[in-house]
């Protein structure tokens, strides 16, 4: 039958369907219309189809590997090196100052300026300027004969005189390096640097320089390095004194006993003047004629001795 259907027709007699075959076709259909579909990528990522339960998956995470520490190393000094540090004061208050009641009793020019003693250094100045005229600028040479005449008595209240005076800017200068008086004087500390460091060369002549309490009024102590001051003393201290001359109107140097350090002795030609004291009782002047042929030949100018007496 099945040739003449295909005889009849022109073509093959359809084949039966068996139900299991038709079932399976049949669930094949539905499968695919349950099953969503899903594309996997595109530009922002995984996308689902409508009405499908999405399930975010959590986000991987990220390992963090913390970079090596390295140990800085270092280098250490052999030997530390500590910076040491000096204050200097440039406002020009008095410094350097040791716990006392000032200035010795014994500057009568300056606690008691009206008195009679006061009144014979105002004479003693006008003496000595009448010598050395103005404007030049004035270095005054003071050596005593003997000990204790009490030249750095007689020097600082002739100093003080002249600064009570407006205008003249004056320097004490201490190079009696042997027995040293004229910080003592002023209540300052016996250890405060000085001239013998200024001629060695350890600080400059800015900061040896001491006030005092007259504004005018300025010090040169001493020192404390008086082993190598000797022989500085003549070689230096003439080239100190020049430049001494650009910064004050007077320069008055206590020089202490003629010829006790004959290093210093040559250096008195540096000055205008040169001022022998001597008690009062102790003055002789074949004496004083022989030390002023001794001032002459180093090249210096005796111009007066001042006696002294208590």
């Amino acid at each position: 039958m099945s040739r003449m259907y295909n005889v009849l027709s022109g073509g093959t007699s359809p084949r039966a369907e068996s139900p299991s075959a038709s079932w399976s076709a049949n669930r094949a259909e539905a499968l695919v219309e349950e099953i969503p579909f899903v594309e996997i990528g595109g530009p922002a990522g995984p996308v689902f189809s409508a009405g499908l339960n999405v399930i975010k998956l959590p986000e991987p995470v990220k390992t963090v590997v913390p970079e090596p520490v390295v140990e800085r190393v270092f280098p250490r000094l052999a030997t530390p090196k500590y910076l040491s540090v000096t204050f200097h004061d440039l406002t020009g208050r008095p410094r350097n100052v040791i716990d006392s009641d000032g200035p010795d009793s014994a500057l009568v020019a300056l606690h008691l300026p009206d008195h009679p003693i006061s009144g014979e250094y105002r004479t003693l100045r006008d003496e000595v300027r009448a010598q050395l005229p103005a404007p030049t600028p004035r270095v005054i040479w003071f050596t005593a004969a003997a000990g204790e005449a009490g030249t750095t008595s007689v020097l600082l209240n002739l100093a003080i005189t002249i600064a009570r005076e407006a205008g003249p800017r004056v320097l004490v200068v201490d190079a009696n390096v042997g027995r040293p008086a004229i910080a003592e004087k002023f209540a300052l500390s016996k250890t405060v640097k000085g001239l013998a460091e200024v001629l060695s060369q350890q600080i400059p002549l800015a900061w040896a320089v001491q006030a005092s309490t007259l504004p005018n009024l300025q010090i040169l102590p001493a020192g404390t390095a008086i082993a190598a001051t000797a022989a500085l003393l003549g070689q230096d201290l003439p080239k100190l004194v020049e430049q001494l001359r650009q910064w004050y109107d007077w320069v008055l140097i206590d020089s202490g006993v003629w010829g006790a350090m004959p290093e210093r002795d040559a250096a008195c030609p540096s000055a205008d003047s040169v001022y022998l004291v001597s008690r009062e009782s102790d003055v002789d002047p074949s004496e004083f004629a022989g030390l002023r042929g001794w001032v002459r030949e180093l090249g210096g100018l005796l111009r007066g001795y001042i006696a002294t007496k208590v």
